[in-house]
């Protein structure tokens, strides 16, 4: 079930990213998920899954999984190395949420 975005819009959830959120020590997974919601709208708004918010046009389960499709598509093209990728990323979560989050088990 979709929730309802606590802002206006993309514009206005991108605003509250902070320009050097990475070195901000104070940010909070709540901050993290947020700053996601953002970029999933907007993928989402763009190709035509959502309207104006994530998953009240589409499953966010679909939109999550044609997003990870285009970025393999984007890697390819730019010599990234996704699995590679997907797993500091999951270092990383596992260290925002001192090994207690729901994704990337070990």
């Amino acid at each position: 079930m979709a929730r309802k975005a606590r802002y206006g819009g993309v514009g206005e959830m991108a605003q509250l990213i902070p320009p050097n959120a990475a070195a901000n020590e104070g940010t909070t997974n709540d901050d993290r998920a947020l700053w996601a919601e953002a970029a999933l709208l907007a993928f989402a708004q763009r190709i035509g899954l959502a309207k104006e918010m994530v998953g009240d046009k589409e499953d966010r389960f679909f939109i999550i999984s044609d997003l990870l499709a285009d970025l393999a598509h984007w890697c390819d093209r730019n010599e990234v190395d996704l699995p590679s990728a997907l797993i500091h990323a999951g270092q990383h979560y596992c260290a925002e949420t001192d090994g207690t989050g729901k994704q990337f088990s070990s």
